[in-house]
């Protein structure tokens, strides 16, 4: 073991039993489910799995059209998010998106070069740069849980596993929201759209839930809006 190898060490020993406290306020295991909608009509259903052993995490988000809707909006999504927990924050390490039929998608996150590769169908790869304060889009929102936004705006980088894109986010401050699941006291966060920008993003966080997403809407170019809300929280053993 080298020197540096050995202060690296060293230095996390003495970091872990603080990032072990405030990774321990968040449940170790976390299941939410959601109904999907456009306006009134409920299209389809997901569930997000997400659990954490202190100084690891891992996130499986699982999404797919039901009953008539499928047959206009046919989409079967599964992504998968895993990383570390480091100082309050999520550092992904690897993520995944496997969307219908399409190839899959993916990013690998090499934090000590500084780089993120990125992977699609097992023929495109293409490997850039990596910022600080940099996610994927599924780990993104349980960061949430470990530090919960604060001031008036967020400056970060997101990967979907085919592009890096810059983003300004909006803390527009605490809203009651109904859910199928109840009311709810929530953080609402606000993509900040650029002049060219026709696609909005909007996520509200349950406040006494560990800041957890319990509604979700994106909207398209032609202003077409999809919309996740909680169904069903739990904390389960196993």
């Amino acid at each position: 073991m080298n020197a540096r190898t050995l202060l690296l060490v060293l230095l996390g020993s003495l970091t872990l039993p603080a990032q072990a406290a405030e990774a321990a306020a968040v449940p170790p295991r976390i299941r939410i489910s959601y109904q999907v909608s456009i306006g009134p009509l409920k299209i389809g259903e997901g569930t997000d799995l997400f659990e954490h052993a202190g100084r690891r995490y891992k996130v499986v988000s699982e999404s797919h059209t039901t009953g008539m809707a499928a047959a206009l909006y046919k989409y079967n999504i599964r992504r998968e998010s895993q990383g570390d927990v480091v100082a309050r924050t999520l550092r992904p390490q690897s993520f995944s998106e496997q969307r219908n039929s399409s190839p899959l998608r993916g990013a690998k996150f090499d934090w000590e070069a500084a780089t993120l590769t990125l992977e699609e169908g097992g023929e495109r790869r293409e490997t850039v740069p990596l910022p600080p304060h940099t996610w994927d889009t599924t780990s993104f929102a349980y960061n949430f849980a470990f530090t919960p936004p604060v001031g008036k705006e967020i400056e970060l980088h997101l990967t979907d596993g085919k592009r890096l894109t810059a983003y300004r986010y909006a803390i527009l401050g605490r809203e009651k929201i109904s859910t199928p699941l109840g009311e709810f006291e929530a953080l609402h966060v606000k993509k900040v759209q650029e002049d060219d920008d026709k696609r909005a993003f909007d996520v509200w966080l349950a406040v006494t839930q560990h800041y957890l997403p319990i509604r979700i809407r994106y909207t398209e170019k032609d202003g077409t809006a999809f919309e996740s809300s909680v169904t069903a929280i739990s904390y389960p053993a196993n």
